[in-house]
């Protein structure tokens, strides 16, 4: 029996339905074991270069848009939070659940594989676990942040990067705009959360850390870089 191209489409959804379903229970997994420690000793030793690479790519947008190559500023912009969801969110919670399991790394395969669009759905379960309300915060023209980045912003830098299309100014402004709000409103949070002194101390490799027994502890990271 031959297969039809619905065959094909129906195998398709199929694939997404089972991926979000077992993202869904990994993300609850994940909350309700999760290792401060193992998640602090991630932030602490690659936070400060992840932050850098941040910034980096939203300096050249912000160059690219004042120079009107609104186009090539989004593309840098959705880079930048590409890079903070996967590296600052999905990497520190999903390696540190998985730290002590041999096999962590095929399971952090299989949960984050090159695809931002998986990146994204599984970042939705993560934040509403630890309370984050990502999905109601807002940008300055009062629109929806997540709404915005997931549906207009990732769609117009798809047609930038494989259409060649030109966008206008203010897409450009608003891809920026989604990164600071969401380090300000999402990482945070985060750091908070996990104890690190971020951005209080501007630097996530020291900091003091004062548990709930009142007992403070002084952390030193060697800082390392998770791109190489």
């Amino acid at each position: 029996m031959s297969m039809t191209w619905g065959d094909v489409d129906f195998e398709m959804y199929m694939s997404d339905v089972a991926q979000e379903e077992f993202e869904a229970e990994i993300a609850a997994k994940v909350i309700a074991d999760l290792p401060l420690d193992k998640i602090r000793d991630y932030l602490g030793t690659y936070g400060d270069a992840i932050e850098s690479r941040v910034n980096k790519c939203v300096l050249e947008a912000k160059k690219l848009e004042e120079i009107k190559y609104y186009g090539l500023s989004l593309v840098r912009a959705v880079t930048a939070m590409e890079v903070i969801i996967r590296y600052f969110v999905l990497r520190p919670l999903l390696e540190g659940a998985f730290l002590a399991d041999k096999l962590a790394g095929i399971i952090i395969q299989r949960i984050l594989p090159n695809r931002s669009y998986s990146d994204r759905g599984l970042l939705i379960d993560l934040t509403k676990h630890l309370k984050i309300p990502l999905t109601d915060l807002k940008l300055s023209d009062d629109s929806k942040l997540w709404a915005t980045f997931n549906e207009k912003i990732v769609f117009k830098r798809n047609r930038v990067v494989h259409r060649a299309d030109d966008i206008e100014k203010k897409y450009a402004l608003l891809a920026i705009e989604c990164v600071d709000i969401f380090m300000l409103h999402v990482i945070a949070p985060i750091a908070k959360k996990f104890g690190m002194g971020w951005p209080d101390t501007r630097v996530w490799h020291e900091f003091n850390y004062t548990n709930e027994t009142g007992v403070t502890t002084h952390f030193n990271y060697k800082p390392s870089n998770p791109f190489e």
